[in-house]
């Protein structure tokens, strides 16, 4: 006999499916902070040239992110019971204090900063609050450095330094497991920052996806690459979205804007979601070699991977700007 299957919490249900509906999605508008240290440049260009559709919101992970920011609420009120003036929101805009670099194409919130630290009362610190696991947290507390055990949250916090001015950072992590904390101060390095920045800076730019890291996502080493979003993209001859960022057309300027070179007009946020008629792919991002363009008929000629050959745009019409 069949096991019965186990009863559905219809309670549990309605929970999950009002954390779905209150979900916030959609594109980022820049690099997340907490995504500069990526290894793979290819992963974060296609990322932010929005090919790739935007991860689907679940109900556990709605959970996860409201967990971490109950723990980041938790760890500034904490400073505060010490006796720590600490600043979340910013007097000039009224608005959590923001970081943007690149241009703004970098962006992310900073989580606080902090006056009156025992250790050094009259240094003000940028705060960086994280919560994970215990084995997470352990292989921290073994390592003893933000820098070497997560390197991803040592980049995220050193530009936050780079963007607020700060000389002095302030980690600080809690095991979701048993409440253990882990602080740590952490020195702004230049250096580090004005690498990190000007990679980004030339991702951005880029007007093609920069090389794979890897060129067999089976293998060992690109272990990675299997739960990459644009995965189906870089290596498996799937198209990317039509959205102005995968268009030749569009280039990122200060700002952060985006401008269509060929209607002569910056894109707000729903005109690059949206796309026009008149969308021609980033060569780059075309499953195939270019053979050859007509710049009468704006059409891009593609012999593609298959041998097949395709062609970008209308033939035979005329290319008429809006």
């Amino acid at each position: 006999m069949a096991a019965l299957p186990q009863p559905i919490s219809h309670t549990v249900a309605a929970i999950d499916a009002a954390y779905v509906k209150g979900a916030r999605t959609g594109d980022s508008m820049g690099v997340p902070m907490s995504g500069v240290a990526e290894e793979c440049a290819r992963k974060l260009w296609y990322a932010y040239r929005w090919c790739a559709p935007p991860e689907a919101p679940t109900a556990k992970r709605e959970r996860i992110f409201e967990t971490g920011n109950v723990y980041e609420r938790r760890i500034l009120d904490m400073l505060r019971m010490i006796g720590c003036d600490v600043r979340e929101i910013d007097e000039a805009t009224g608005s959590q204090l923001r970081v943007e670099l690149a241009g703004g194409h970098i962006r992310g919130k900073v989580d606080g900063r902090v006056l009156g630290l025992p250790e050094a009362p009259t240094t003000e610190h940028v705060v960086e609050a994280k919560s994970m696991n215990e084995k997470v947290f352990k292989a921290l507390v073994k390592a003893g450095s933000v820098r070497e055990a997560k390197p991803d949250h040592f980049a995220q916090l050193q530009l936050y330094l780079h963007g607020t001015g700060l000389r002095r950072g302030l980690y600080a992590a809690a095991c979701k497991n048993d409440d253990e904390l882990y602080f740590e101060r952490v020195e702004y390095d230049p250096a580090f920052c004005l690498a990190l920045v000007a990679r980004i800076e030339r991702i951005v730019a880029s007007p093609q996806p920069p090389e794979r890291l890897f060129d067999d996502p089976t293998s060992k080493a690109a272990f990675s690459c299997r739960f990459c979003p644009s995965l189906a993209i870089c290596h498996e001859g799937e198209f990317p979205r039509t959205t102005c960022r995968s268009c030749m057309h569009a280039t990122p300027l200060d700002g952060p804007r985006w401008l269509c070179e060929y209607h002569d007009k910056f894109l707000s946020y729903a005109d690059q979601q949206a796309g026009c008629g008149d969308h021609r792919f980033v060569p780059g991002c075309v499953p195939g070699e270019q053979i050859d363009c007509d710049p009468e008929t704006a059409t891009v000629t593609y012999r593609m991977n298959d041998g097949s050959t395709w062609v970008d745009g209308d033939q035979g019409r005329a290319f008429e700007p809006c």
